[in-house]
């Protein structure tokens, strides 16, 4: 019977082999464990004492939530912060080796004081369903600097209001008087301007021509080159240029008187016959174009004083109605 049996054929026992190896990688599979990392992070590392940092505990392992049973998780201890709020997350995601369980815990913790603060290690106990077993882990200590406060966006715009106010104010101010002071300088200046400009060309007048001189031609060329500087000055009109014609429509414009326009036109007209032609002046024509051109330059700067004359007058009643008007409310 035994040499029967020495003589099955190893075949027939083959299923017997793959019966207990199956049993035996059973068992092995059993004995594999999960891989689970846990971690810390606190933002940002530096918080003002009005501020919140973000303090997120994150355990992960990659298969099933159901594969890891996570003990009771106590709050982390801290040292110059405290929490002020928290929340926690369970969620699986896809990677490139399979799937991956997080469970993630938050808190949102506030300074007490200036100065370093610290989350402490955080130690988490898990159980490995698969393998039966249980795992510690822990994390290192963490550092936040707490640092002073920083002004709330109310409290930044109202700073900046009070700072900006009497700035504007005492700017608007400034530019209404330097606006009121420059407004009287330039009325003063123009009427000023319209009196010098006259003064000065009856200077010129009798300091450049000279009737006494024997060269007439030279003296009309200058009398009539003076006249059209003056009209250029006071009017501001490119009278070097500028037609006869023109010249005394730009007078009558300005309100010169019809006997005295046409003079200078005869003046002006005589000049440019002389000036072109070459023929000599006599005594008589240069006499009359110079009295021409004393006469407009008088009545401008009579006109000019005149027209002072009523505005300081205006001034002057205008300062004592204010004087009057400030006595009465006082």
């Amino acid at each position: 019977m035994m040499r029967e049996i020495r003589h099955i054929p190893l075949f027939l026992l083959f299923p017997v082999f793959v019966f207990y190896a199956g049993g035996g990688f059973q068992d092995a599979s059993q004995t594999l464990e999960t891989q689970v990392t846990l971690s810390v992070l606190a933002e940002p590392s530096r918080i003002p004492l009005n501020r919140t940092a973000a303090l997120t505990v994150r355990i992960a392992w990659e298969g099933d939530l159901d594969l890891i049973e996570i003990g009771d998780a106590d709050e982390p201890i801290l040292t110059n912060l405290q929490i002020v709020g928290s929340s926690s997350a369970n969620r699986v995601t896809g990677t490139s080796a399979g799937k991956q369980a997080i469970k993630e815990i938050g808190y949102i913790l506030r300074g007490q004081n200036l100065g370093m603060a610290y989350v402490e290690p955080i130690a988490l106990t898990y159980t490995d369903k698969r393998s039966g077993k249980s795992h510690s882990l822990m994390t290192q200590r963490i550092g936040v600097e707490v640092v002073s406060a920083v002004p709330e966006p109310g409290e930044r715009r109202f700073v900046w209001m009070w700072v900006l106010l009497p700035v504007a104010v005492l700017g608007g101010f400034a530019g209404f008087v330097l606006t009121k002071r420059r407004k009287r300088m330039e009325t003063d200046s123009a009427d000023s301007v319209r009196s010098i400009i006259e003064e000065s060309y009856l200077c010129d007048l009798k300091e450049t021509v000279d009737l006494t001189c024997g060269d007439r031609l030279q003296a009309f060329d200058d009398l009539s080159k003076l006249f059209r500087r003056y009209i250029t000055d006071k009017f501001g009109i490119p009278a070097m240029e500028a037609t006869t014609s023109e010249l005394i429509r730009q007078l009558r414009t300005e309100g010169l008187d019809e006997s005295l326009s046409v003079r200078c036109e005869s003046f002006l007209t005589r000049s440019d016959v002389i000036k072109f032609s070459g023929q000599e002046a006599t005594q008589a024509e240069l006499e009359e174009a110079y009295t021409t051109v004393e006469t407009v330059l008088e009545s401008h700067l009579a006109e000019a004083r005149e027209a002072q004359r009523k505005a300081d007058e205006a001034a002057s009643r205008k300062k004592k109605w204010k004087g009057l008007r400030k006595r009465s409310s006082g």
